[in-house]
């Protein structure tokens, strides 16, 4: 049931401080500084359960492509959420990053998609693919928020990443690695550091 009660609580939470802030103005504005952090921590709450919805819903297979992605972390940006949508990418991120470690990449491990079953060895690509995404949105929101936010959430990510690989994730190292490296990915593109056609090539 976590993959169902996490995301609820996540959005209770959201759903909370947005509505303190439209029908309790007055007495908001004691914890207005604080709103950026609390609405990127629903969504890390909800992201880090959020891709094994699918589980609850009629018509999609385990491991589907449409709940293993980083497109439910870009909707909240299309309803001016950036935060919520940071959280969401941070807790996905978290989630997928376990599950480039399965036993073997087959049956259940697979991405699946509706109709189309499944993707077989392409399944990694996805993952990573979709990882680099969630930090794509992640590294989007962060300039919204003043230097203090900046501080607040990254204490955020730390003791939500600390809290997910020490009680959740008994295998560490792959799950690290792969964070680290789609996050400096991500850093070296925004700074202009990245030649992608060197790195295509590379690969190709």
């Amino acid at each position: 049931m976590r993959h169902i009660t996490s995301p609820l609580a996540g959005c209770l939470l959201a759903a909370s401080v947005l509505a303190g802030r439209h029908y309790f103005p007055d007495y908001f504005q004691a914890i207005v500084r604080f709103e950026s952090v609390l609405l990127f921590l629903s969504g890390l709450i909800a992201g880090i359960r959020l891709p094994d919805i699918d589980l609850a819903l009629p018509g999609l297979s385990h491991r589907s492509g449409i709940t293993h992605s980083c497109l439910l972390a870009v909707l909240p940006l299309m309803l001016d959420l950036p935060f919520v949508a940071g959280g969401l990418a941070m807790g996905i991120a978290l989630h997928l990053s376990s599950d480039i470690q399965p036993k073997t990449w087959t049956g259940g491990a697979l991405i699946r998609f509706p109709i189309l079953g499944s993707i077989g060895m392409l399944s990694p690509l996805w993952i990573l693919f979709n990882i680099v995404g969630c930090f794509v949105v992640l590294f989007h929101t962060m300039p919204q928020e003043h230097e203090v936010g900046h501080w607040a959430i990254l204490a955020v990510m730390l003791l939500g990443g600390g809290w997910y690989f020490l009680s959740e994730e008994k295998k560490r190292l792959l799950p690290l690695i792969t964070l680290a490296f789609c996050m400096l990915l991500v850093h070296q593109y925004n700074k202009g550091r990245l030649n992608v056609e060197i790195v295509i090539r590379y690969f190709v």
